[in-house]
């Protein structure tokens, strides 16, 4: 069982720690190799890091509408226990879990090439998310409700989403490592 301190403060430090690789490791790729794919159903790192900008943005739409009719009360610290379902999706976008999943059509990549600035997009939306996580500390995480993107009747506590998307992210920047570290991937 975790509380609501806990889980922002990793929240914010994971979300941080993805910026920082974006930078430091897709920051310096060209734009062929940004685009590059080893297969045509295969997602480049571009397409990757612009799923990322797609999902994260949906989730943060949720999130602040609830920030808009919650009132700020005192920071205050309550348990915390994932839902059902935002356990089961924590497991599914787990770094560690190593099974390919199917993602829905509404989180695909907006586009096939992807421009660089996608790069800016996800640094954007993550310091947005950053800056929504901030203001929540006196929301008891498990007793507000937020839908899944996916589908209005599947919901979530507000908590999940702060486990699931950073996770997600690294998820898929490992993946997108690994295309880097492909034999095939261009040298420049």
């Amino acid at each position: 069982m975790f509380n609501t301190k806990e889980i922002i403060e990793n929240c914010l430090s994971s979300t941080n720690s993805n910026i920082e690789r974006i930078k430091g490791v897709f920051a310096s790729l060209s734009v062929s190799q940004f685009n590059w794919k080893p297969a045509p159903e295969k997602w480049s790192v571009g397409e990757c890091i612009d799923h990322l900008v797609v999902t994260n943005d949906l989730y943060l739409t949720r999130i602040k509408k609830l920030l808009n009719i919650s009132h700020s009360n005192a920071e205050n610290d309550f348990t915390y226990s994932q839902s059902f379902m935002g356990k089961m999706i924590t497991i599914a976008v787990d770094p560690a879990n190593v099974k390919k999943a199917k993602t829905f059509n509404l989180f695909y990549p907006e586009k096939s090439v992807i421009q660089k600035s996608v790069i800016d997009e996800y640094i954007k939306s993550s310091k947005k998310f950053i800056e929504q996580v901030s203001k929540i500390h006196h929301l008891d995480l498990k007793k507000i409700k937020l839908s899944s993107p996916v589908n209005f009747l599947i919901r979530l506590n507000l908590g999940d989403p702060l486990i699931i998307i950073p996770k997600h992210d690294e998820r898929h920047l490992n993946q997108a490592e690994r295309l880097m570290e492909m034999e095939a991937f261009p040298k420049g």
